[in-house]
């Protein structure tokens, strides 16, 4: 039933560098700005977008031979030359030492063979010999590995660079700054509304910066992923399939990886069919999305559900959602939420119409709600989930994490 090739997990990979299904988004020119960066530098370039999106990938597909640092855990400076230092293959600690050896010879009256130390010959001639090593440990300074890396000129990629503390931030960017002054192309990864922490943190950098802005997928963007894995297993999609999984993806090309890998697999296919056929829906819509959420995701989500911590003994006020449900105005306002459908942006307009349509009358008054949408990003900062972005089918259907 099947025939050589690529298998499905081969073919859709979430997490990695897709060999089989990359997308370029040509029209979008993301991978020539980049080559015209490397090959115009002088700058730092940031590449900044929602969670998720393909900065990474992007980066991956086109920078030849990086040294690629992940912003977590960089502390300062020496942190990062540390580890710029070890993708150039150099030591700042290294062992340096001395080697003293003496010889002395005499008479023997027979033949004697010790291994390295004695040797006594038949004429009774005899020599011994000892060797002794000093060592000790040099400490190199760090700064020299920024020498090192404007000799080698190797792209320096720092993913993720919003993991590193803002003032933190501004201590690399002064460090760097030589690099970028000779030529060594920089790139700095983060989310959306974190693109100007490099101009933020260190000013004398205006004018230094090249800023690359990868953005949400488009649900043609996306398709093309399916289209290209469906032809290479031999599936045929007929019943638009692609189309609503792109829909659901919520503009990541992760999330579409990670569904139409999951729909092969649900339709039992794991590898190229040699016969072609259609390709089926799952027996469950709403089970196949609900089985695509991680820990993590429905751990945020309760988060979001709860709101704040309450100060004082004051309760919330419950509603009456028409469906029989009951929820504060944070489960009310997801509720609202979930009922637009999959949707990357909705106005306050928006949410307040949304709001209306899913309680029993009277609805909330309009402060009530905005004090809601005023919060919940207070705890998207707590939970680091600013710029990230999914489906999350539980008990209150469909929500965005922004």
């Amino acid at each position: 039933m099947s025939q050589p090739g690529p298998r499905v997990g081969q073919v859709f990979v979430p997490g990695r560098l897709p060999e089989h299904t990359y997308n370029p988004r040509t029209a979008r020119a993301l991978e020539q700005r980049v080559r015209d960066y490397l090959d115009e530098r002088g700058t730092i370039l940031t590449v900044a977008g929602p969670t998720k999106t393909g900065k990474s990938v992007l980066l991956k597909q086109v920078v030849e031979n990086p040294i690629w640092l992940e912003g977590q855990g960089i502390t300062g400076p020496d942190a990062l030359y540390r580890r710029i230092g070890d993708g150039l293959n150099i030591y700042t600690n290294h062992t340096v030492g001395s080697e003293f050896s003496s010889e002395t010879e005499g008479t023997a009256g027979s033949e004697l063979s010790i291994p390295m130390f004695l040797k006594v010959d038949a004429q009774g001639s005899r020599s011994a010999s000892r060797s002794d090593m000093s060592s000790m440990s040099v400490e190199r300074p760090l700064s020299m590995v920024l020498g090192k890396l404007i000799e080698a000129q190797r792209t320096l990629v720092i993913d993720d660079f919003h993991f590193v503390d803002r003032g933190v931030q501004r201590q690399l960017v002064r460090a760097l700054k030589p690099a970028v002054l000779a030529g060594v192309p920089i790139v700095l990864v983060s989310i959306s509304h974190r693109a100007q922490d490099v101009v933020t943190a260190e000013p004398d950098m205006t004018g230094r910066v090249t800023a690359l802005d990868v953005a949400f997928w488009s649900i043609e963007e996306l398709i093309v992923i399916a289209e290209k894995g469906l032809a290479i297993l031999n599936i045929v999609d007929a019943n638009g399939i692609a189309s609503r999984l792109a829909e659901q993806s919520y503009g990541s090309p992760h999330l579409m990886q990670q569904f139409c890998r999951e729909v092969c697999k649900a339709d039992n296919i794991r590898e190229p069919l040699s016969i072609r056929r259609q390709l089926a829906d799952p027996d469950n819509w709403a089970a196949f999305f609900r089985a695509q959420l991680d820990t993590a995701s429905k751990d945020w989500f309760n988060r979001l559900l709860r709101g704040p911590q309450q100060k004082g003994k004051t309760s919330r006020t419950i509603w009456n959602l028409k469906d029989g449900r009951q929820f504060d105005g944070y489960g009310l306002t997801l509720a609202a939420i979930a009922s637009t459908g999959p949707k990357l942006n909705l106005t306050k307009d928006e949410i307040t119409t949304a709001v209306a349509n899913q309680i029993v009358p009277p609805p909330p008054a309009l402060h009530q709600t905005t004090r809601v949408l005023h919060e919940s990003p207070r705890v998207c900062r707590r939970l680091r989930l600013l710029g990230r972005m999914g489906s999350c089918r539980e008990d209150l259907g469909a929500t965005r994490r922004s």
